[in-house]
Order: structure tokens, then C-alpha cells, then sequence
């Protein structure tokens, strides 16, 4: 049977911020094979990765109540079976905690983001910077004439996304903080493909929000807005992103920048990578899951 096939089946990268009851983590269950579950009922409508040799295949939408096997679980994504067919799926999008020893009722039910953060001790790479983990949740970096620095995580992205977090740099003359989002290949100094969101000081010291289109390693800027100077406090971040319009939307301490909108949209992405230029700064409270 075919992923293509199956309309019921709901898939994707659900609600990596949804809030998480359990007395298990994903990320402890991801750790520990023994407490994999055979199989898992998909909980909420989303659209689903397929994956054919090692690559995405394109997504399909499904809806609730398919059940589906289990073939490994990490801590941003599922990887499930039907048939000869292989997809993922997030976590928060199945009942896979509820069938964790421990949980509690309704443990996966999820929605909006309302505090589940990525954690910065698992799965995460850190390529170029001098980066210490503060927390589970918090990580800087400490070199202040690093200009591209790089730590990301492999996080599936597709459909209608949201990215959210709190970040805080020394501010200064040409420097600021870094957030690729949609990335193919994170390894790459300016990663690959992906949309480049850039918070910094310019030449005279002044705010700016920067939208980048990078197109085969190579960014281009296309949209800028007037922000405060950065001084060290800490800056509310929010993006969304939509694959089918190719909508990017910026908000700002709770103030919406505006949005620029890519006419050869990015339709699937692998990572989300942050970094700092010539400054140094923290992160935390990182996340990324998708919209309905």
C-alpha cells in the first residue's frame, strides 16, 4: 500500500512546540530504543514527508485516527512504516508519549506552541563558533569575530511552519544574529538553499531585520526593515513560513516587521541552523513545528 494512496493518514512535523505531560520525554525515548512503541495513531491533521531512498518524495494529507508502525523515533521526528511505504511524522503529531511508561493521559494532544523547546543538548551540530550549552534549552556562542558561525539541527520542514525564539547579542557595529530557516544542506557556510533571517546592527551601529534568499550557497538580500539597536537584551522572535505562497512574515518583540513573498518558493527544507556575526549571543527557547 502506498503512502499516496492512504487520505486518512496524517503526517508531518507537528507541533515540535506543543506542551508535552508525560513523565518521559521524546528525547529519553528517543535514547532508548526499549521504549519504542510497535506502532502509533496519527492524533492531528497535517501534511506528511514521504521518503524514497534516503530522500523526500514529496507529502501527501491525510487525517486522524491511522494507525502506523514505528521504525525509529528522534527527538524532532518520527519515522513510520505502511506497507512498503516510509514517511515521518513529529512526534506531538502522534500518541506515541501516551504510550510511553509513565505518561500521562493525553500526554500528545497538542496545538499550538505553548512550550515545548528544542533541546540543545540532543541532536544538535555545532559546525563553526565557539558555542557552550547553558541548558537544556539555552546555548551561546562566544566568539565575537566569528562571522559565520553555525549550529543547527535536522528538523523536517514542509506546509506552513512557524519558528520561534528568544535570542540577545552585545550589539556593536556590523554585527547581529543569524536564523536559516528551510536549509538543504546546514554544512554549507551560508546553507545551501534556505531563507536567511538576519538581526544586527549596520555599519553606523543602527537596527535592521534582514530577509535573505540563499540560492545555491549564495545570499541575496531581499527585504529589509528598521528595528531598535540591539544592547544586549533579550529579542522575541517569531517567523512563519508557507511552501505553497512562498510567504515569509517577521515579527519582533510582538510587533509584525511585514513579509516578503518568494516567487520560486522552497518546498521542503532538512535544518534549521542559527549563528552569530562579530558579536556574542544567546538563544533559547527555540521552536519549530507547523501550522494548520
Amino acid at each position: 500500500m502506498n503512502f499516496r494512496h492512504l487520505t486518512s493518514l496524517a503526517l508531518g512535523l507537528l507541533a515540535l512546540g506543543t506542551t508535552l505531560r508525560a513523565q518521559v520525554t521524546i528525547e529519553q525515548m528517543a535514547a532508548d530504543p526499549k521504549l519504542w512503541p510497535a506502532e502509533v495513531k496519527i492524533i492531528q491533521a497535517a501534511p506528511i514527508q514521504l521518503w524514497e531512498n534516503g530522500r523526500p518524495s514529496g507529502s501527501v494529507q491525510g487525517t486522524v485516527g491511522m494507525t502506523v508502525r514505528v521504525k525509529k523515533v528522534e527527538p524532532g521526528r518520527l519515522t513510520i512504516e505502511s506497507g512498503s511505504a516510509v514517511g515521518s511524522i513529529a512526534p506531538a503529531a502522534t500518541d506515541i508519549l501516551s504510550r510511553a511508561p509513565g505518561a500521562a493521559p493525553g500526554a500528545a494532544a497538542g496545538g499550538k506552541a505553548t512550550g515545548h523547546f528544542e533541546s540543545m543538548r540532543t541532536g544538535l551540530k555545532m559546525v563553526r563558533g565557539k558555542w557552550v550549552v547553558i541548558g537544556e534549552t539555552e546555548i551561546e556562542q562566544h566568539d565575537p569575530k566569528d562571522g559565520v558561525s553555525n549550529a543547527y539541527k535536522s528538523i523536517p520542514q514542509t506546509g506552513k511552519m512557524e519558528y520561534r525564539a528568544k535570542y540577545k547579542y552585545s550589539g556593536g557595529k556590523n554585527s547581529g544574529i543569524t536564523i536559516y530557516i528551510m536549509c538543504d544542506d546546514a554544512d554549507k557556510t551560508e546553507r545551501g538553499n534556505a531563507y536567511l533571517l538576519v538581526d544586527g546592527n549596520d555599519d553606523k551601529a543602527h537596527g535592521q531585520f534582514i530577509i535573505s534568499r540563499v540560492t545555491e550557497d549564495k545570499p541575496k538580500d531581499v527585504k529589509k526593515f528598521e528595528v531598535p539597536a540591539a544592547g544586549g537584551q533579550w529579542i522575541d522572535f517569531r517567523a512563519t513560513y508557507d511552501t505553497a505562497t512562498g510567504s515569509v512574515e517577521i515579527t519582533r518583540n510582538g510587533k509584525v516587521l511585514g513579509t516578503w513573498t518568494d516567487p520560486e518558493p522552497l518546498k521542503t527544507g532538512r535544518d534549521v541552523s542559527i549563528g552569530t556575526y562579530m558579536t556574542h549571543a544567546s538563544f533559547k527557547e527555540i521552536e519549530v513545528h507547523p501550522l494548520p
